[in-house]
């Protein structure tokens, strides 16, 4: 049975298989871009009180690269920082952990570790506040983004940032994760699957009364292999840029797709060039006068 949406909570073991495959087939150049254009959008957060340590909410860590990434950068110009990271998986808490002990650069943080999903942490919550939250491709695989974003942004301190970074709705694969969903519903809602983009971010942020800044960046995958029948890299690809489970196994779905990509590819040698574009969504919550 087709459920468009769902890879990661049918098969959270293929979908982590997929990921290594999309990330081989994205350019050589992602994870520097990649870094770089986050690095350059974090919000810089400032201690409620001079000498204080700077407060880091980490919804969702990965295997920690992209938050010691963050973390680096607020340390060039604070002197200590105290982060709480919230993510369900052990296995991505104990390889945060693991890149930690040899990161000497991080020495000045110290770590509270939340082995919880979102909804348990915030319901849990112990009315500490921070100076940032940040949710970094996360958006897409909490229970309900909406409540997850109006969650952080309670707690986050008075002059505090709240900074999600996801797939922009207006091109590439955020665009193709409406189509999909438009081809294929699998239900009512849409949001309950994780066929997240920045749009559902932005309206549910002004649903908030919560003004906001967003910026974007195009980043590509190699989809040539999505093309050829008989490749698992192909399939793999397929299923991780739709979100579904065993894509091939239905040609009108694979099919559509790959009418998409050539669509909205640009062909460059022997690769076919797919965008995956960011967008960085940052708010401040202001001071009371």
């Amino acid at each position: 049975m087709l459920k468009v949406g769902r890879l990661i909570r049918d098969s959270p073991v293929r979908w982590e298989v997929a990921y290594k495959a999309f990330l081989a087939a994205s350019e050589t150049t992602r994870p520097r871009a990649y870094l770089e254009f986050l690095e350059d959008n974090i919000p810089m957060p400032t201690p409620r009180q001079e000498g204080a340590a700077v407060r880091v909410l980490s919804i969702g860590s990965g295997s920690g690269e992209v938050d010691s990434a963050i973390l680096r950068k607020i340390l060039q110009r604070q002197s200590s920082v105290y982060n709480r990271v919230v993510d369900p998986s052990e296995e991505m808490i104990k390889g945060f952990k693991a890149l930690v002990q040899h990161d000497t650069s991080l020495g000045a943080v110290k770590f509270d570790w939340r082995q919880q999903t979102a909804e348990e942490y915030f319901s849990q919550s112990d009315g500490t506040k921070f100076d940032l939250a940040h949710a970094i491709h996360v958006l897409y695989h909490v229970e309900d983004h909406h409540a997850t974003l109006r969650n952080m942004w309670e707690q986050l301190a008075e002059g505090g940032h709240l900074f999600a970074f996801l797939l922009t709705d207006k091109r590439g694969l955020g665009k193709l994760f409406h189509e999909v969903w438009d081809w294929f519903p699998d239900g009512d809602d849409r949001l309950t699957t994780c066929l997240r983009t920045s749009g559902d971010v932005r309206r549910s942020l002004q649903s908030l009364g919560i003004s906001y800044v967003i910026k974007e960046q195009e980043q590509y995958v190699n989809v040539a292999e999505c093309f050829k029948e008989h490749s698992e890299a192909g399939r793999l690809i397929l299923d991780f840029l739709t979100q579904t489970s065993n894509v091939s196994a239905h040609p009108e779905m694979r099919s559509k797709v790959l009418e998409f990509f050539l669509r909205n590819s640009s062909s460059v040698d022997d690769k076919i060039l797919f965008s995956t574009a960011n967008a960085a969504i940052i708010a401040r919550k202001s001071t009371q006068k």
